[in-house]
């Protein structure tokens, strides 16, 4: 073909893809099977594209700037300021009721742990967000540092995952069972207890544990929880470079759970434990002897539905003896792939609400808050957009949170909502992964860090409140850390 010929024959298909553009519905076609879709002349030529003025980083930093309230206020004044921002600022926490006295009861036990001696734990369980102690971290980080306490919580006794804060190793006689998400291993049974997973063993065997946490990295409170155990089963703590401390003993065979406890007059960052016998083994706590102490339990690939296939004897010991006061459920965005319709919605809406209520069964004591997921990007008529759905997804999230009376606290609001994961993607550096769907390190120290400070707005408000009543808190509002 000559070049005029070949010239004519492309211009030729472009102008017969741009008609078809023109007239091929918005909707698509539907088929048998499938739905056919087309992009819009507009979309090919991009004649409107969608301008976002403010950045991710700008947005963050409104947001936070505007979460700074005045303490010095009268109360009166300062009241007002706190309301606009429950009110209105995108990283504030919905109350049930709207009930500003939601958290009155958590806050005192927070503010008087330390004086009293008093060790009191908050689980934060969540899906692959959180997974590398990503998030939680800096939750630890600051609660600890605001009210005392210091290691890093509960931890599974086999943790294949890499951490951030602490390094994981295991003899190769120990199995791990998990109850849920992409790397699941389900045992017979539902003993899976507050983690969600346990391990088992026959013979000897030994884990190491190793903290790399830069601050509050040490404790003197090693609690190890084990059940279904042998005859004169053993457990031996070895402190990295020093001497054996005492072996407990659990001379007869015990179905049902129980600790065994190891406390330490000074703080220690490495150790291993020795078992012999055979056994299950839920969770090795590592903790001061008062404080507070937050705990990180990833479920990858979970969609938060797995707590009703748990034995609720055993979730509620496990609590109880932690004294867990704070349970944070960050869930929602590994449903988004089976959610295609509005009933799949309000399938999803019916499975949360069930676990809410068997959680609150099985933990009464403690305050829940269920976190909705970031924003998703999925391709639509081939350019990035917010998955569908998702914001439907969520509003039914918070709508049954708040109706079963806990709290929720919406990320994709904080992200900016609608598209923007993209803006997230594109900052230098970035702050979520190209994938459109995971937050990068720097992200998720920045959600961190966002739900922390609207936490901290909350307690402040209680200390406001408290003083004026003449109930004085425990902790003076001049200890309060903002960072």
């Amino acid at each position: 073909m000559k070049a005029k010929e070949i010239i004519i024959f492309f211009v030729s298909i472009l102008m017969v893809l741009a008609a078809i553009a023109l007239v091929f519905p918005n909707k698509g076609v539907e088929g048998y099977f499938h739905t056919y879709r087309f992009p819009h002349l507009d979309k090919l030529l991009n004649f409107h594209p969608e301008k976002k003025e403010v950045k991710a980083l700008d947005r963050m930093k409104n947001i936070e700037q505007n979460m700074q309230l005045d303490d010095s206020q009268p109360m009166s004044a300062y009241d007002r300021e706190f309301m606009q921002f429950n009110a209105k600022n995108p990283a504030r926490i919905y109350l049930p009721h709207n009930n500003v006295h939601y958290f009155d009861r958590l806050f005192a036990q927070m503010d008087s742990c330390v004086s009293k001696g008093e060790l009191l734990h908050v689980v934060h369980y969540g899906d692959s967000q959180i997974e590398a102690d990503r998030i939680t971290s800096y939750i630890r980080e600051r609660l600890q540092s605001q009210f005392g306490g210091s290691g890093p919580g509960l931890l599974p006794v086999v943790q294949p995952i890499h951490s951030y804060t602490v390094k994981q190793r295991n003899s190769n006689n120990m199995e791990r069972y998990l109850v849920d998400g992409t790397l699941q291993k389900v045992a017979l049974g539902r003993r899976y207890g507050a983690l969600a997973q346990y391990t088992t063993f026959s013979g000897n065997a030994n884990f190491h544990i190793y903290t790399k946490m830069d601050r509050h990295n040490t404790f003197n409170n090693i609690r190890l929880f084990v059940g279904n155990t042998s005859p004169n089963f053993r457990a031996q703590l070895v402190p990295d470079n020093s001497k054996p401390l005492e072996t407990h003993i659990i001379a007869k065979a015990t179905p049902g759970a129980s600790i065994i406890n190891w406390k330490m007059r000074r703080g220690i960052s490495a150790f291993t434990i020795n078992v012999s016998g055979s056994g299950e083994l839920y969770g090795v706590s590592l903790d001061a002897q008062c404080g507070i102490a937050v705990d990180n339990v990833p479920m990858r690939g979970s969609r938060g539905t797995f707590f009703t296939r748990m034995d609720q004897t055993l979730f509620s010991y496990m609590h109880q003896q932690l004294n867990t006061q704070l349970i944070l459920l960050e869930f929602g965005g590994n449903a988004m792939p089976i959610i295609q319709t509005q009933q799949d919605v309000l399938a999803y809406r019916q499975l949360m609400d069930m676990q809410i209520r068997w959680i609150k069964q099985c933990c009464p004591q403690a305050t829940l808050i269920l976190l909705g997921p970031t924003d998703m990007s999925e391709k639509v008529d081939g350019q990035l957009q917010t998955r569908r759905l998702l914001e439907e997804n969520i509003q039914c999230m918070r709508d049954i949170a708040l109706r079963d009376g806990i709290a929720f606290w919406n990320m994709y609001d904080v992200m900016g909502g609608r598209n923007s994961m993209q803006e997230w993607v594109s900052q230098n550096p970035p702050l979520a992964m190209p994938d459109y769907t995971h937050l990068s390190n720097a992200g998720a120290e920045m959600i961190g860090k966002m739900f922390v400070e609207s936490l901290l707005n909350y307690y402040d408000h209680y200390q406001k409140r408290s003083i004026a009543d003449n109930k004085q808190p425990q902790q003076a509002l001049t200890n309060k850390i903002k960072k």
